[in-house]
């Protein structure tokens, strides 16, 4: 009987010195600090204001009092604002200083002394960037110079996130709070989506002709809402696809995909609020290397120079 408890004993140590060393860990890599968004109910959610958060690789992730994520403090005297506004791939994610996203590297290649904001949003999808972009003056007392949209292709397919379809944070989490943030990434995008079993006739629909077809007119609506949306923007936009990997890696495949984003382009260039649009993939596809991106679309620090390069020659 002695031995059975010691061995209890020993056992709820280890267990609970197991969680000690897994906090430490987590928040030596980053974690325990997540960024914090708030919800809102004409485009679904933004970043909560005057954060200053030490995330991974002691990447720091700045906004300001409007929820912008900035660099430095911008000043609201009349001096020329750009906005970025898009989805992960420019807000850059939280291993990246925002000094070392394309939205600032821009804006410091630029010979006009403009000012960039980065008013991008993790997973917003093409309905919350309109949305933002046309009640603007809801948000910020900014009189920007123009936006520049970045649209990854997929985002149209979002329609309008809200909060709760993210694993996102609106408050701190509890301690531990490392071990929390870890659990709550992995339930949310790991345990709850494997709860329900997939049926063998998902294939099959997902293949079906009148499946895509679905799919392009989903795509189609998605576009005239987003185009609707724009038009009623008080400021001029520039509007910038960003390609996914998987373009480079294998043109043949997506040659129809991309065809099709580039008529988007071509289409909503013909909105008078439209200054400028280009499809990067255009301006870069035979000059691809695989260390620009850190997965299928997401950019590496290398990535976002050359993004912030493209972007400067594509619209000037």
């Amino acid at each position: 009987m002695h031995k059975y408890i010691s061995k209890i004993i020993l056992s709820l140590i280890s267990f609970f010195i197991g969680l000690i060393l897994c906090e430490i860990t987590g928040r030596i890599i980053g974690l325990g600090s997540p960024i914090l968004y708030q919800v809102d109910p004409l485009v679904g959610y933004r970043l909560k204001p005057n954060q200053k958060v030490k995330r991974l690789k002691n990447n720091y992730i700045t906004t300001n009092s409007e929820g912008f994520r900035i660099s430095k403090e911008y000043k609201n005297d009349g001096s020329d604002n750009i906005v970025f506004v898009g989805d992960s791939v420019t807000y850059g994610g939280s291993y990246i200083n925002n000094s070392d996203l394309f939205s600032q590297l821009f804006c410091e290649i630029t010979k006009d002394n403009d000012y960039c904001l980065n008013g991008a949003i993790n997973s917003w999808g093409s309905q919350n960037m309109g949305r933002f972009i046309a009640n603007f003056n809801y948000y910020s007392d900014i009189k920007p110079k123009e936006f520049i949209l970045v649209l990854l292709p997929g985002d149209e397919e979002r329609n309008l996130r809200s909060f709760t379809d993210t694993p996102y944070w609106s408050n701190k989490p509890r301690q531990p709070s490392a071990i929390n943030e870890i659990l709550k990434f992995f339930i949310e995008t790991k345990v709850i989506p494997n709860l329900q079993s997939r049926s063998k006739n998902d294939s099959k629909i997902s293949h079906s002709k009148n499946f895509k077809s679905l799919i392009d007119l989903q795509r189609e609506i998605a576009w005239e809402e987003l185009k609707t949306y724009l038009s009623k923007s008080q400021y001029p936009i520039n509007f910038v696809i960003t390609p996914p990997k998987r373009w480079f890696i294998n043109k043949e495949k997506y040659r129809e995909e991309i065809e099709i984003y580039n008529q988007l382009i071509n289409s909503i260039s013909q909105e008078k609020v439209i200054k400028n649009a280009c499809n990067l993939y255009n301006e870069f596809q035979d000059k691809y290397n695989s260390d620009l991106y850190v997965d299928g679309v997401h950019l590496s620090h290398k990535g976002h120079k050359i993004w912030a390069d493209l972007i400067q020659s594509c619209l000037s």
